[in-house]
């Protein structure tokens, strides 16, 4: 039962971090295209984008994912 438990938890987290990278990305495409076609405004965005995606996963997503994984060792 347990053995269940914990690759249904693994399954779970696997999806959340597919989804995260989805969401990041498509989030991007998504600001890119609306954003004029001004070359160097474009390429700002994606600077200060990326820079503030790699903080927010730094700093927010890599703990959260190390705490959903000791949960699932100690399950």
């Amino acid at each position: 039962m347990s053995f269940n438990k914990k690759s249904f938890l693994r399954i779970l987290k696997i999806i959340f971090e597919v989804l995260l990278f989805i969401m990041f990305v498509g989030t991007y495409f998504k600001i890119l295209t609306t954003i004029e076609s001004n070359i160097s405004l474009k390429f700002i965005f994606s600077i200060t984008y990326i820079w503030f995606t790699i903080g927010m996963n730094v700093n927010f997503v890599l703990p959260l994912l190390k705490i959903i994984d000791n949960k699932i060792k100690n399950i």
